[in-house]
């Protein structure tokens, strides 16, 4: 399974934030974590270094200014932990939300249509999957379970998901799961910019040089003819969830519509990247010039 899958963290330290959370409250946390974030910015292994590339490279920012940015991305990384524990737990939440575009999902979910909501690890997408519970329409998110056994119980213990969650597994009988729930007329939701070392990917620029993606995404978005929707949500401040979705597209050229889709993708995802430019956790080697520097 692939490198970037597994979190760093332990089962003692989700459970001090966990508990801070319910008894000090979210801001608290932050402070705290403020701290923590602290370890990973001066020992940060492969992130560290996927980050600095990314910052000075793709974005041509300067040596200190990647240098603060690693630890912001780091930062933001943690409290997406923290908002989760909030949004997923029932407590009391200090959030608000905007949503652009939601119309477009609640005509989806009114019409009975299932739709491919595709997305990237940029921002918090389990908390907006908390937060889609307003559509009327069932949630499946896709993703790669990668947290200890540990940690994942503790989190399962803290939390209630009002989305299905879709493991990705090496024997890809997620597939099947994608495909019945998108017969159902379900939303499922799925990111794009990750691989699984030993999938097929295809190629394409993003920020100015070449980049490998999943194919299974692109394959999934022309072969079941569904409505494919954009959708991203990022913090704005400390309180605000910012979520907004594209129009809806449907690719009716099956795989001939694969390059079309993964062009749409990266247009998004290039806009969302420069408007957030630290929310996007990018953790291992992306770029192909990044992989053979």
């Amino acid at each position: 399974m692939p490198s970037w899958g597994k979190s760093r963290g332990n089962k003692l330290g989700y459970h001090i934030f966990t508990v801070l959370i319910k008894t000090a409250g979210v801001f608290p946390a932050y402070a705290l974590l403020r701290l923590v974030t602290l370890y990973y910015f001066f020992v940060p292994g492969q992130a560290g270094k996927s980050l600095s590339y990314y910052f000075r490279q793709r974005l041509g920012w300067s040596w200190l200014k990647s240098k603060w940015a690693i630890y912001e991305n780091f930062n933001y990384l943690g409290r997406s932990i923290i908002d989760k524990v909030v949004t997923m737990s029932g407590m009391p939440s200090p959030f608000t939300m905007s949503f652009h575009n939601e119309t477009y999902l609640h005509q989806l979910a009114a019409e009975g249509k299932g739709a491919l909501l595709v997305s990237a690890h940029i921002g918090n997408w389990e908390s907006a999957g908390q937060l889609l519970q307003r559509i009327q329409t069932p949630i499946n998110i896709v993703m790669y379970e990668g947290e200890h056994k540990k940690i994942k119980e503790h989190m399962n213990q803290v939390t209630r998901k009002s989305f299905h969650v879709i493991e990705i597994k090496e024997d890809i009988s997620h597939i099947y799961e994608i495909n019945e729930a998108l017969q159902r007329k379900e939303f499922v939701c799925i990111h794009a910019d990750r691989y699984v070392e030993g999938n097929k990917t295809i190629e394409a620029p993003l920020l100015g040089s070449n980049a490998k993606f999943p194919l299974g995404p692109f394959v999934l978005a022309t072969t079941f003819k569904v409505p494919v929707v954009f959708v991203g949500s990022v913090k704005q401040g400390l309180k605000h969830f910012a979520l907004s979705c594209s129009r809806p597209r449907t690719y009716l050229k099956g795989r001939a519509d694969i390059p079309a889709v993964l062009h749409d993708y990266t247009t998004w995802m290039g806009i969302m990247i420069k408007k957030y430019p630290l929310q996007w956790h990018n953790y291992f080697p992306f770029w192909e010039e990044e992989k053979g520097a």
